[in-house]
Formats: structure tokens, C-alpha cells, sequence
């Protein structure tokens, strides 16, 4: 079961947050029955409804990938700031 199968399933067994989730997605008790007992899926128009509700954002692969990067030159940049390449942890502080 995926991450996000777990926290939906969470979420509809949790009573205040299965409130949550059938009020963004216009659930009812029924409803959520048949989805938790796969007879019933999650119709496109209500897909972000029910991400927001269970604490979810879709963001795409490639939006990931660019904060990965960004994040791992952003960490040691200082050096590529002053135009001497890429630093790594290793690199001795560089006077201000």
C-alpha cells in the first residue's frame, strides 16, 4: 500500500478528519464506505479536494528534481558566488 493510500485510509478512520475529507470531497458515509472497500474511486474534479484534505500538494517530478538541486547548490554556493566553482563541505570558509 502506498504512502498516500495510508494516509487516506487514516484519514477516513479518523473521525474528525474523515469530517474533513467528506466535506472538501461531498462525501457521505456511503461513499467513503465504497471507496475504503475499493468499489468506488476518486473522481478527477474531487482529486485535489481530497489531497488537500489528508495534507497533501501534487507537484510534479520535475518541480522536485529542480529542489533537490537547488537545494544541494544552495547549501555550499559560496564559492560558486564568487565565481571559483561548485564548494563542497571540505572547502575552507572564504573571507567576508
Amino acid at each position: 500500500m502506498s504512502f498516500l493510500q495510508m494516509a487516506v485510509r487514516e484519514a477516513l478512520s479518523n473521525p474528525k478528519s474523515a469530517n474533513d475529507v467528506k466535506d472538501a470531497t461531498g462525501w457521505d458515509a456511503s461513499s467513503v464506505s465504497r471507496f475504503l472497500s475499493g468499489g468506488a474511486g476518486v473522481p478527477l474534479e474531487k482529486l485535489d479536494a481530497l489531497l488537500s484534505a489528508v495534507g497533501f500538494v501534487a507537484v510534479s517530478a520535475r518541480y522536485l528534481d529542480a529542489l533537490g538541486t537547488m537545494s544541494e547548490v544552495g547549501t555550499h554556493c559560496r564559492c560558486a558566488r564568487q565565481g571559483m566553482g561548485e564548494c563542497h563541505p571540505s572547502t575552507p570558509k572564504l573571507p567576508k
